[in-house]
């Protein structure tokens, strides 16, 4: 694919997958909103942690699979279909050692209820080990269309199931609901959308071939799934389902970002950067304006959402929830790192080097329990403090991996992150200044007030720090907008 052609899939598949994170994340926020204010907050523990279990495995088992399909320059049909019986013949023992082991979890975390809801998600298991690869094609042929299609009905489908059993009396039942119809909806509409049927013709080669791969990228996920997501399972551990939910719903905005964001980045990258592999000047090059702009977009919602998280967390889910402001305002900061770091991982996978990524993630992995295991019985602004230091001086670590190998100068790739920065530091100051005049203002008229006073302060800054070549980007698309006006 030529270097133009190249750059058009990427902007499409950009779009297309920014539209699918976003209306997934967005309706399922949405969903949690109105929940939030029905249910208890430790009902939303026992869930957390039985997602835990189930995204563990998905994350593990089945996106390896995937990754190692999508990083291919041309997979074939055989390939395809080797990886959809492989992720089938995963699925279903999963589903009966999870669904019997409910009891046993329930009384090892001491977590009344956490039963009912481990074997109600396990269904999920199912459902997205029969639909895995019907996405893994998509996302290779950056046909992100469908998945957008999918992600809307589904979590509109499932969102509604969920609030109307809540608006009718049932407690957990109604978050189980909502997964089990969200999953069952998404694995419908993707044999449906991908017009793809997998076959009997498979290939021994190609099981080897995805196994080989699999077992790095596996073990990368279960220990960046450890890394991301332990702290969860000890806080449920020493401080119970409350303090769970509580913890949880701290980070679950600043997730949602980086979900709606970073992971549509992300996933357009890994097979763009595939097809730059064996052109190092182009893919060093891409990653560099993709790290450049994606900084520019999560800086400041990051460092604004740190700023403004106990307002939100006010107008949003309402008082009772106030205790998870503080471990909002930690973990957001060291979002904008998450965000910009997908794309060292990325670097790592397409240069044949998940090695690199997996021996990372044990860094992180380690160093991340150990603090847990040390840190979160003290409370959750311990736990959050040990999980933010820990991704913030680690970072740079995972910085040197992908430029070394694609040979970007360290100079290089702070220039392209310091402008952000810079715009992002001139906006905090600016919006905690203009929040000390309004603090006998309405919170609902506060929170616009303030974030549109800082996308003004940050946009101004940014415009006159940024590199030349994104300020005559500006410049040209204004003066585009202002013709088009005056042609009406």
């Amino acid at each position: 694919m030529e270097p133009v052609t190249i750059k058009k899939a990427i902007y499409r598949g950009t779009i297309w997958s920014l539209i699918d994170n976003f209306a997934r994340q967005m309706i399922t926020l949405a969903v949690f909103i109105v929940l939030a204010r029905m249910l208890a907050p430790s009902l939303f523990g026992l869930l957390a942690t039985a997602i835990l279990i189930v995204q563990g495995f998905k994350a593990i088992a089945f996106d390896s699979i995937g990754t190692a399909l999508v990083r291919k320059k041309a997979p074939t049909d055989i390939d395809y279909n080797t990886g959809f019986w492989t992720c089938v013949g995963l699925s279903v023992p999963a589903f009966l050692i999870l669904f019997f082991i409910g009891p046993f979890l329930e009384s090892w975390l001491d977590a009344p209820g956490l039963s009912q809801v481990v074997r109600g998600v396990s269904l999920m298991i199912l459902c997205s080990g029969l639909s895995r690869i019907h996405e893994a094609r998509l996302t290779h042929e950056m046909n992100f269309r469908p998945l957008a299609i999918r992600s809307f009905i589904s979590v509109v489908a499932g969102g509604a199931v969920g609030i109307g059993m809540a608006f009718n009396g049932y407690g957990v039942e109604s978050l189980i609901a909502q997964q089990i119809v969200t999953s069952l909806c998404e694995f419908i509409l993707l044999w449906t959308l991908s017009k793809w049927t997998p076959s009997f013709q498979v290939s021994r080669a190609s099981f080897m071939e995805l196994i080989h791969y699999s077992k790095y990228v596996s073990t990368t996920a279960a220990t960046n799934f450890a890394n991301q997501n332990s702290d969860i399972f000890f806080v449920t551990y020493y401080l119970g389902a409350a303090a769970s939910g509580f913890y949880a719903t701290g980070k679950r905005i600043t997730n949602t970002l980086n979900i709606v964001i970073s992971t549509a980045l992300m996933r357009v990258s890994l097979p763009a950067f595939s097809r730059l592999q064996d052109n190092e000047v182009q893919l060093r090059s891409t990653y560099l304006h993709s790290t450049a702009l994606t900084a520019m977009v999560t800086a400041p919602m990051f460092v604004g959402l740190a700023i403004l998280s106990h307002d939100v967390v006010l107008l949003l889910l309402g008082e009772k929830w106030l205790p998870s402001v503080p471990v909002m305002q930690i973990i957001t900061i060291i979002g904008f790192l998450t965000s910009i770091g997908y794309y060292n991982q990325s670097i790592m996978l397409v240069k044949n080097k998940p090695q690199w990524q997996t021996r990372l993630a044990l860094l992180y992995a380690v160093t991340n329990i150990a603090a847990f295991v040390v840190f979160t019985r003290y409370g959750l602004v311990f736990t959050a403090l040990a999980f933010s230091l820990r991704a913030l001086l680690l970072f740079p670590v995972s910085v040197w991996c992908a430029i070394t190998l694609i040979s970007v100068r360290w100079r290089d790739y702070i220039a392209t992150v310091m402008p952000s920065l810079v715009a992002s530091a001139f906006m905090a100051v600016v919006v905690l200044f203009a929040s000390t005049t309004m603090t006998e203002t309405s919170v609902i008229v506060r929170l616009p007030l303030l974030v549109a006073v800082g996308a003004v302060a940050y946009a101004v800054l940014l415009y006159f720090v940024m590199a030349r070549e994104y300020r005559n980007l500006v410049v040209e698309f204004a003066a585009r907008y202002v013709m088009r006006r005056s042609l009406r």
